[in-house]
């Protein structure tokens, strides 16, 4: 009679305390904003600002951002969010049409790189011409490549999220702070080590590293425009050739996830050795921090400048 009497009374604990536990979970996830992202670094960045207060969500988790054009279920899931958060108009071009599809809906739309200057690549003007490019695509947007510039870009999705969300605005400041002093030891680790390389020229697959480059003092050459998307044609590539030969390019950085053919073609031509390097608009393994990764990229960089 015992046993059963304290199996009633533990079964009656665990309902009591289910029942205290059932409403506090529901309130919890009522209160929980719904963010959505649209590509790896304006996730990995609203992640490291909201911590596991909210949850966050990335409606492109494939190879990269150019070309991509979001789905129904993209788009729904966006309809469906408190805050959508995106890099630029340059980049996700899609996003005027999207706002005007959802002018009805109660989602406050974030580009994260507002109020960053733009740099025009130098020497697209023929690429333009033959491929009728955008202005728009004259620009690169890869400005997530440059810890300071990132550092801009993770501090205005605090500011918004702390006005959407002021009881945790303290947090996201905090956790904003916390990114931009680990983004600034980057640049102070790393500078007096772009300082004193004798080569401070690379080659890469597409024009991603313009921010990255002029950060540290470097000069950058892309095979292709800022595309990955564009294949470069046969004046271009003996282009490269010649900058490569000038220039005592020892290395050319191809991406991950993006064939290397042109590159490889170079190489083959030059004798230049092939790295891969990531432009970090994708992670598939997801297991780092944004500025673990950008470390990576920084490194791999500075060991090709080195050989």
């Amino acid at each position: 009679m015992n046993i059963m009497k304290r199996m009633k009374q533990a079964i009656a604990l665990v309902m009591l305390v289910t029942s205290l536990l059932v409403p506090t979970s529901l309130k919890a996830q009522e209160n929980r904003l719904k963010i959505v992202t649209s590509f790896y670094p304006m996730y990995a960045l609203t992640k490291q600002v909201v911590g596991d207060i909210h949850q966050v969500q990335m409606i492109n988790s494939g190879n990269g951002i150019h070309g991509f054009e979001p789905s129904v279920a993209d788009v729904a899931a966006i309809a469906e969010a408190d805050i959508f958060i995106y890099h630029s108009s340059i980049l996700e071009s899609w996003v005027k049409k999207l706002k005007q599809t959802l002018k009805d809906k109660d989602v406050r739309m974030v580009e994260a790189s507002e109020g960053l200057d733009m740099d025009k690549v130098a020497g697209l003007e023929e690429v333009e011409a033959i491929g009728g490019m955008s202005e728009s695509s004259m620009y690169d947007p890869h400005t997530w490549l440059d810890p300071l510039e990132v550092a801009n870009e993770i501090q205005l999705i605090a500011d918004q999220l702390s006005e959407i969300d002021p009881d945790h605005a303290s947090d996201y400041q905090a956790n904003a702070q916390a990114f931009t002093q680990e983004a600034q030891a980057l640049v102070e680790e790393y500078q007096p080590k772009f300082e004193a390389l004798s080569n401070k020229t690379f080659v890469t697959q597409h024009t991603a590293f313009s921010y990255l480059a002029k950060r540290f003092g470097l000069n950058q050459l892309g095979i292709s425009g800022v595309s990955s998307d564009i294949e470069p044609g046969s004046k271009q590539l003996l282009k490269v050739n010649q900058f490569v030969e000038d220039n005592g390019v020892q290395t050319i950085f191809v991406e991950p996830n993006v064939s290397p053919k042109a590159a490889e073609l170079v190489a083959n031509t030059t004798g230049a050795k092939i790295e891969t390097l990531s432009p970090l608009e994708s992670d598939p393994q997801n297991t780092k921090t944004f500025i673990e990764n950008l470390r990576e990229t920084i490194e791999t960089l500075y060991q090709g400048l080195q050989s």
